[in-house]
């Protein structure tokens, strides 16, 4: 009977302790505040603006490049399918040998 009575307390406290964790959210809501963590002088406004206007357009060129790299592939795999049509064409072109042709 003691461990019923002491299973009983300890789960009593768990599960008043998930309660309160639970409720915590509505008793005390956390505050949503942005702060930024950088200090901008005047003189440093103009500065950040262009490493920033550096990186897009680092991440332009990088798009760029990729666009150009995907269009060679685009063309190559082209080609390759044009180079293998003609080789059909010319295998269905050739005479075939046939067993009364050959004498």
């Amino acid at each position: 009977m003691t461990v019923d009575r002491c299973a009983k307390i300890m789960m009593t406290v768990f599960i008043l302790a998930l309660f309160l964790n639970g409720v915590n959210p509505w008793i005390h809501p956390p505050k949503a505040v942005a702060k930024e963590n950088t200090e901008i002088s005047g003189n440093n406004k103009n500065a950040d603006c262009s490493s920033s206007g550096n990186s897009s357009e680092n991440s332009l060129q990088d798009v760029k490049g990729v666009e150009r790299l995907l269009r060679y592939i685009e063309s190559s795999v082209n080609d390759i399918q044009l180079t293998v049509k003609g080789i059909d064409r010319k295998i269905d072109a050739l005479p075939s040998f046939k067993s009364a042709d050959r004498g």
